[in-house]
């Protein structure tokens, strides 16, 4: 009786060593496939890649830099991204600086979208913004960690946001 109590104990202990050892491994290969998936200089946020660009440009001129990267200027779909994205900045800056992230009112002033075509549905504005004080139609993270309408032809730093779609 003990014998076949040991045996069993040793099948259920090998089993879960087994099945520990299968998680671990899954686990490494989401890492790796996170790595592969993001380049080198782009973090992964679920299942997108962001990229701060520390050169300052235009709106514009950052929008069309990232789209030579095959990504756009930022959209931010929940306070979670929007975390990450400020925690991305923070660990490559010691000055949080204002960045073009990939909102515009360009089209219909008020009606923010975003430059990647996703649908506008979070936000997180400073106070008494956007107000389009002097036709300002692009967002920018302010330095107080808050949106900021800006005149899109200022020149800032930038965060690109590759999709899925575009890992194809």
């Amino acid at each position: 009786m003990t014998l076949t109590l040991l045996l069993v104990a040793m099948v259920v202990l090998t089993r879960a060593a087994d099945a520990a050892k299968q998680t671990e491994a899954e686990e490494v290969n989401v890492v790796e496939k996170r790595g592969w998936l993001c380049s080198s200089g782009w973090t992964w946020y679920d299942w997108r890649c962001f990229r701060f660009v520390p050169r300052p440009l235009t709106w514009f001129a950052a929008e069309e830099n990232c789209r030579s990267m095959k990504a756009h200027l930022a959209s931010v779909h929940s306070a979670e991204e929007y975390h990450h994205i400020q925690k991305m900045i923070a660990d490559q800056t010691p000055v949080y600086p204002t960045a073009w992230l990939g909102g515009t009112d360009s089209v219909q002033e008020g009606e923010w979208l975003w430059a990647d075509g996703s649908r506008f549905l979070f936000s997180h504005w400073c106070k008494g913004e956007p107000n389009n004080h002097g036709n300002q139609d692009c967002l920018a993270i302010s330095g107080k960690k808050c949106w900021d309408d800006q005149l899109c032809d200022n020149k800032k730093q930038s965060i690109c946001v590759m999709s899925w779609s575009s890992f194809d």
